[in-house]
């Protein structure tokens, strides 16, 4: 069914030997941010993958290698929770080495990407569709942020991660240098609310593919409801003159109001206020008066220390009393950066995007 369905999807854009010349060294990229089950719906389902690598060793493709850097575990420890493994259709690999790289025109010096994302003849990403605590969207440009080896990832969040705008411009600057030649959406199931790994997984039941992964975002969070300023990666893209306007986007296929989750689909926070319309001192202000930051789910939190691991703001540390004297984490408001890190890897699905009283009261407002 994946198989029908993929080259169904591929035909409007020519196939898959469009993109995939005999004797190529074919690298995809899925999200594989931590070892799940594919019904969790937090990786891309390894039908999709294993789907696509099919395609691409019919169209010539020499050797089809998985790879990623996920956020926990490694590409082969997710892959084997996913019922992945070596054959003759693909190789998972772990990232391995990596390639130091200077986005062109990005404001950061240095990134080190996985090398053999790099060194490939042609890059697909798989990316998934999920809400995300401080993206708002994790989809095709978010998805790149995979290709940054290891424990670097911490780190940028910490350097660029204070501001949503910085981190986003970091993401869209990143898949510029990955620039894979095909990007495909794996939305047959999504997450919604607490993601990107902790919400809930709903039928949207759709696959979608483009040449462009800023436009493949736009029509997903259309579907959802936002406006390309609502979700920081788009914002950034449209600022750096790399998103089509949205009449320039042309869509093949189903009807994209027959694709629209009913009731909305749930987001893990509430939208961005920059770029609303008003004056941008006024959207600053409320967004300081969001106070977006993680909550701890005591019922839930098994004190693993995952969390504490996660943060490179430092600004989590276990608690000796436990659940006897307050949480068993505690977050230190004047230290933490709102990046989510710990939200986005925490196990348990302890970890919640907490609003403050202005966000609460605009949620009140809309219900």
């Amino acid at each position: 069914a994946a198989d029908r369905a993929l080259r169904a999807l591929l035909d409007p854009l020519g196939g898959m030997r469009a993109f995939v010349p005999p004797g190529a060294r074919v690298v995809l990229k899925p999200n594989l941010l931590m070892p799940s089950a594919p019904e969790r719906a937090i990786c891309t389902h390894p039908e999709i993958i294993r789907a696509v690598a099919r395609l691409a060793r019919e169209a010539g493709a020499a050797r089809v290698v998985v790879t990623d850097s996920p956020g926990m575990g490694t590409a082969t420890r997710c892959a084997r929770r996913l019922g992945l493994g070596n054959d003759d259709l693909l190789t998972v690999q772990d990232a391995g080495e990596g390639t130091d790289v200077a986005p062109p025109g990005a404001p950061f010096h240095r990134v080190r990407l996985i090398a053999r994302l790099l060194d490939a003849d042609l890059v697909i990403n798989l990316a998934k569709a999920k809400t995300h605590g401080q993206m708002v969207v994790t989809g095709a440009v978010k998805n790149s942020f995979g290709a940054v080896i290891g424990l670097e990832k911490a780190q940028w969040h910490f350097r660029a991660g204070r501001n949503p705008a910085d981190f986003a411009r970091l993401l869209v600057h990143l898949h510029t240098v990955v620039a894979p030649r095909l990007s495909i959406l794996d939305a047959v199931v999504g997450m919604e609310g607490n993601g990107p790994s902790a919400g809930d997984p709903r039928p949207l039941g759709f696959l979608a593919a483009a040449t462009d992964a800023h436009a493949l975002d736009a029509v997903l969070a259309r579907l959802w409801n936002l406006a390309p300023h609502q979700v920081p990666t788009l914002a950034a893209a449209r600022r750096l003159g790399l998103l089509p306007a949205g009449d320039a986007i042309e869509t093949v296929g189903a009807p994209l109001d027959d694709l629209r989750p009913r009731p909305a689909w749930r987001l893990a926070r509430p939208t961005p206020l920059r770029g609303f319309g008003g004056p941008e001192w006024l959207s600053a202000f409320l967004e300081r008066l969001m106070a977006l930051r993680p909550e701890i789910d005591r019922g839930a939190c098994v004190a693993c220390g995952e969390c504490v691991r996660a943060c490179a703001a430092h600004a989590i540390t276990l608690n000796p009393e436990g659940n006897a004297a307050g949480p068993p984490v505690v977050v230190d408001r004047e230290h933490c950066i709102a990046c989510f890190c710990c939200q986005e890897l925490c196990p348990e699905g302890a970890i919640r995007v907490s609003a403050g009283l202005v966000a609460r009261m605009l949620r009140l407002g809309t219900r």
